[in-house]
């Protein structure tokens, strides 16, 4: 069954659309101006917390939609669906600090501003390190091909080669899958 990519677009307008509300929005004079109470928080923080806010989970749920959208099978691009959350999740992580220090900014004061870069730097390291082992644990299919087109082009010895049962491409001997299909040959 074909798995169509158009909603991509869909979520690349809304993203785009609620980044610049956000910016437009948030350097308009009224809300600027606009204070809640005697503290530091204006409507303009706000409405970019929203904007920019919006944003990130709008991209966090392109990149959930994306990865489950990927077959699972572990042929070709495969692997990619076990690396796109952990990926989408550092940059929204990553992203979120600035986004976030709009509304609790006025807020914090020393001790809770260590506290709040404290929470990201944990948050960060810890997606950094999801990725890592995301793409440790599932790329291996991925070198496999790109190993076997490597060896494919500087094979001399045409039997060492054979051809892929689906795509008829040439696949190294030992090679478990056709590095331009992912069929399985091994």
């Amino acid at each position: 069954m074909a798995r169509t990519w158009g909603w991509v677009g869909q979520y690349g307008v809304a993203i785009l659309l609620a980044l610049l509300l956000g910016a437009i929005l948030g350097n308009l004079p009224l809300f600027k101006e606009t204070a809640l109470g005697d503290t530091k928080l204006s409507a303009s923080r706000v409405v970019q917390f929203m904007g920019y806010g919006g944003a990130l989970l709008l991209l966090w749920l392109l990149g959930r939609r994306a990865a489950m959208q990927l077959p699972e099978d572990g042929r070709g691009l495969s692997f990619l669906r076990h690396v796109i959350m952990p990926l989408t999740t550092l940059i929204v992580v990553s992203a979120g600090y600035k986004v976030l220090l709009l509304l609790d900014g006025p807020f914090l004061d020393k001790t809770g501003k260590t506290i709040y870069n404290w929470i990201f730097v944990i948050g960060i390291v810890s997606a950094a390190l999801w990725l890592t082992l995301a793409w440790f644990l599932k790329s291996a299919t991925l070198m496999e091909s790109l190993e076997a087109l490597g060896r494919v082009g500087q094979s001399a010895d045409p039997q060492s080669l054979f051809a892929c049962p689906k795509c008829r491409r040439p696949v190294a001997s030992g090679m478990k899958f056709c590095g331009h299909c992912g069929t399985s040959v091994g």
